[in-house]
């Protein structure tokens, strides 16, 4: 090979090495499936459901039921409720969570009222706290109606103390004179749904003596009871759905003397 030749061997060999081989980078942005997949593990879903919308305060016990995910067999989800109007959600009771991930909480509304639950399952094994959606329930629940603030009214005696058949009534209405009719109003504001009361002649009437009480809903009567010595109505259930105003009309004969009663009168309300 003459000296030309190999000048320019060399020459195009070095300009090989000067040249460097290119090679397009890796992403490194990660898969968002992956990603999403990842996260939704790394959380605990929870979903739950309650068996009634509303309950009677005292009186009702309601379930609320569901299921976790990831299962989390033997682990414990807690019950929260929290009162409307308030942000502050406090523990009702917990229970645990069965091998196919199902649960059973039960609670006891004492107050009445409008109120909220969820289920929380805590943190654990790496996984991430979670939460139910809400679930609203509403509360309902008795009170004294004597308690409240009378309406028009005559000839009858508000929160008195009375007996019928030698049992003790403290917040009654009874009529003031026998043989003068009297009346009492109550506005409910067509926030309850039930009056329940016991009926009677009073313990002091005179043998023979007779009344009558009569239960009005705005303006229509919707029962009416006979009363005489010995006759005891008790527990007595009215229908108040929807009701603005009540009224009790109430008489007593004069001679033999009978006083009629209303024993505790109560309407079952939501606040």
């Amino acid at each position: 090979m003459n000296r030309i030749a190999r000048v320019a061997c060399a020459a195009a060999a070095a300009l090989a090495l000067a040249s460097p081989t290119l090679v397009a980078p890796a992403s490194s942005a990660p898969d968002q499936t992956d990603q999403g997949a990842s996260q939704a593990a790394q959380t605990y879903k929870v979903t739950a459901s309650i068996n009634t919308s509303e309950a009677v305060a005292g009186e009702d016990t309601v379930r609320v039921s569901g299921k976790a995910k990831p299962k989390a067999a033997g682990q414990k989800v807690v019950l929260q409720q929290r009162p409307e109007g308030s942000k502050r959600w406090r523990k009702s009771g917990t229970a645990k969570i069965k091998s196919s991930g199902k649960f059973v909480l039960e609670d006891e509304p004492s107050r009445p009222g409008v109120r909220f639950y969820r289920v929380l399952k805590p943190a654990a094994d790496g996984v991430k706290a979670g939460t139910s959606r809400e679930l609203q329930l509403d509360v309902w629940g008795w009170e004294q109606l004597t308690w409240r603030t009378p309406g028009a009214n005559t000839g009858v005696l508000i929160g008195a103390g009375t007996e019928f058949g030698t049992e003790f009534f403290d917040d009654s209405l009874l009529l003031q004179t026998p043989g003068k009719p009297g009346y009492v109003e109550y506005t409910l504001g067509r926030k309850c749904r039930s009056l329940r009361a016991t009926y009677a002649l009073t313990d002091g009437s005179a043998t023979g003596a007779s009344g009558f009480v009569t239960v009005s809903v705005d303006g229509v009567a919707k029962v009416t009871h006979a009363l005489a010595t010995g006759t005891i109505i008790g527990d007595y259930v009215v229908d108040v759905t929807g009701a603005f105003r009540i009224r009790f009309d109430m008489s007593g004969s004069a001679s033999p003397a009978g006083a009629s009663a209303v024993g505790d009168p109560e309407v079952l309300c939501l606040p």
